[in-house]
């Protein structure tokens, strides 16, 4: 429906979940990004970024990079941290093949394909979820080839991966479907980032990070930056040491 996609970033219900992040949000993570000096973003870069908000309608604000005005959400600004985490922390020229566990939009998605556009990538969630990524990523011409869109319910695909994603959503789920996540998806990749927060361990029985780390082969927790809520933090592997 043409007419509900439009608008969809905006509608208070959507909001609850994914673009619900504060104008000084999208600050925070500014500051975060600028502070690393391992890997910068250039001008162009982010006038690609911005073209995530280009459909949906989602709340923008106006922030300042490189003394250029953008008007963007801020959620965003936060798939573009997590893009400079990973093009930091992993050796990407080694990463052929991408999965993410719970997707959003698809946002996230098409800004990692701005800086590693040759991988292939497996996206993985419900499948209304799965339905709004594609409709979302077929209108940007560096995602119509090489991205899989799979039911998290039955994942039916056996495959190797060399980096795993997932933010806020592997830790969202009950410990019996996080199982069938780690045999098929985690257990599989050689390089993982998974954001985790407390949702699924206080309230849905599932692992807590010290279970995950025992869990995960090399696996370790790192601070979240910014720091959102209490508990959060990100477990990686297969780092740069």
């Amino acid at each position: 429906n043409e007419k509900v996609f439009s608008t969809f970033k905006s509608n208070p219900i959507y909001r609850q979940i994914l673009e619900h992040l504060s104008e000084q949000r999208g600050h925070d993570y500014l500051d975060v990004i600028g502070e690393n000096d391992i890997f910068k973003f250039t001008l162009e870069d982010w006038r690609n970024f911005a073209k995530n908000d280009d459909y949906g309608s989602p709340v923008q604000f106006t922030y300042d990079i490189y003394g250029e005005k953008f008007t963007m959400s801020s959620t965003t600004i936060r798939y573009a941290k997590v893009l400079q985490d990973i093009m930091t922390m992993y050796d990407t020229e080694n990463i052929k093949h991408i999965a993410e566990i719970g997707i959003g939009y698809g946002g996230q998605c098409r800004l990692i394909r701005a800086k590693i556009p040759d991988a292939e990538y497996t996206l993985i969630d419900l499948p209304e979820v799965v339905g709004l990524a594609e409709k979302f990523l077929s209108h940007y011409d560096e995602c119509k080839e090489n991205i899989r869109y799979i039911d998290g319910g039955h994942i039916y695909v056996n495959d190797e991966y060399d980096l795993v994603i997932s933010n806020y959503a592997f830790s969202e789920l009950r410990r019996e479907v996080q199982d069938m996540y780690i045999e098929k998806v985690i257990s599989k990749s050689k390089r993982g980032y998974i954001t985790w927060n407390f949702l699924s361990y206080k309230f849905l029985g599932g692992y807590s990070v010290d279970e995950l780390l025992k869990i995960i082969p090399g696996s370790q927790r790192i601070e979240e930056r910014p720091f959102t809520c209490q508990d959060n933090c990100i477990i990686i592997w297969g780092n740069k040491q």
